[in-house]
């Protein structure tokens, strides 16, 4: 596969330890991640919504939970109601098989009627098949047991996504056995402008996800100790939705930036990118 182009000459580090390269004498974007996928297109969390990210060329943000049997499932909610036609139950109360049976597109648009709830499985085949050049998988971590963990490490093993994915939301004993398991696994976590120097003194975050646009300053320094620096913008409030933040993330040259307003990110930094006072 291709490899992808992200920032910063400095970062050659951090981005070749995470599987992915840059090009010399190049500026190229930032990867986008979609939000549980293509979420204001299709059904979040579901194999359309992110069949189209991948055909895109955009990565991926999505939700494991656990079934009552202990499969691995990418679902937001603990709840069914919002988004499946379950009603008010826990995803943790049914097995794989009863999960499957419930409708995961119907509410979203009637075209959608028939999607299932994917296995993590499932979303990391499609990745393997579909995929155009490296991809970049956040792994949000709701809710998973530890015999869960085994299978998320072995699951990414598996499709070859170790270089690629990096998992948050977990806590640091989760984050700790995880890598334990593989010590290529990648952690992250959500960091704010205070957060963000204990969380380097920690020394246990790969990914820092910034929910702040950083200088460039602060970008290279976590570039230079072979961190990556995702920005994470998930949500669909107004002020996520604004082109004089992206041109500065883009500017202070981090790594991937997740968001819901990713295909109008992505022709805006396109069109950045082609002129000449870029």
């Amino acid at each position: 596969m291709k490899p992808v182009s992200l920032f910063f000459p400095c970062a050659v580090l951090a981005l070749s330890a995470f599987g992915l390269h840059l090009h010399a004498q190049t500026a190229p974007l930032p990867v986008l991640v979609a939000h549980r996928g293509l979420a204001r297109n299709a059904p979040e969390d579901t194999l359309p919504a992110f069949a189209t990210c991948l055909e895109l060329g955009i990565g991926l943000e999505l939700d494991i939970r656990t079934t009552k049997d202990g499969h691995l499932v990418v679902l937001h909610d603990d709840t069914l109601s919002r988004t499946t036609n379950g009603g008010n139950r826990s995803v943790r109360d049914l097995t794989l098989a009863e999960l499957k049976q419930l409708d995961a597109g119907a509410w979203f648009l009637p075209s959608f009627a028939g999607i299932r709830v994917p296995t993590l499985e499932e979303v990391f085949a499609m990745v393997k098949e579909r995929s155009r050049g490296s991809s970049l998988l956040a792994l949000d971590i709701k809710h998973i047991t530890e015999d869960g963990e085994k299978q998320l490490v072995a699951l990414v093993e598996k499709f070859g996504l170790i270089g690629q994915s990096y998992a948050f939301s977990q806590n640091e004993a989760c984050s700790r056995r995880l890598k334990k398991l593989n010590a290529s696994f990648r952690v992250g976590q959500n960091v704010s402008r205070d957060s963000l120097e204990p969380e380097l003194k920690a020394g246990l975050l790969d990914v820092f996800m910034a929910t702040f646009p950083p200088t460039a300053e602060q970008v290279k320094s976590l570039h230079q100790l072979g961190r990556l620096v995702v920005c994470n913008f998930g949500g669909e409030a107004e002020s996520r939705r604004d082109p004089k933040l992206w041109s500065a993330v883009r500017q202070a040259g981090i790594d991937g930036m997740i968001s819901d307003y990713t295909l109008e990110c992505q022709h805006h930094w396109r069109l950045e990118s082609l002129s000449p006072n870029q």
